[in-house]
């Protein structure tokens, strides 16, 4: 059974304005990241970090960010590599939700799921590793 055209329209509607928003909310955010010098002071704030003292696997990706809209993009590696990774998924995302938010799809990108098996293991052993390096 259809769903009704109203309701159809209705979650076209939220789905349009859930990809613009996140599309405005991102270009917010880079906007100040790039402003915002993070080597000068805390541009923003790990819970994570806050509440156990370890680095989370997104920490350093602000410094990332920063890096590589300088024209930094070895730094950036080194700040944190899985940046890129983002970076791609964000472009996943933004392909998944072209169809409302630009009336057409956009390429999709099919990474095979050995690849995702593997970034979610390295993820975790980045993140197990520079924590230890801490305490050595």
């Amino acid at each position: 059974m259809a769903a009704p055209e109203g309701a159809d329209r209705r979650h076209r509607r939220r789905m349009f304005l859930m990809g613009w928003g996140g599309v405005v909310a991102l270009a917010l955010f880079t906007a100040y990241v790039y402003f915002s010098n993070p080597f000068e002071g805390r541009v923003t704030i790990c819970v994570f970090h806050a509440l156990t003292g370890l680095d989370c696997p997104g920490c350093g990706m602000t410094r990332a960010a920063w890096l590589l809209m300088h024209g930094h993009p070895i730094q950036s590696l080194k700040q944190n590599p899985f940046l890129f990774v983002v970076i791609v998924a964000a472009y996943m995302l933004l392909a998944e939700m072209s169809p409302y938010m630009l009336g057409r799809q956009l390429p999709q990108l099919e990474i095979p799921n050995w690849v995702l098996i593997t970034l979610i293991t390295l993820v975790m052993f980045f993140t197990v590793v520079r924590n230890v390096l801490k305490f050595i």
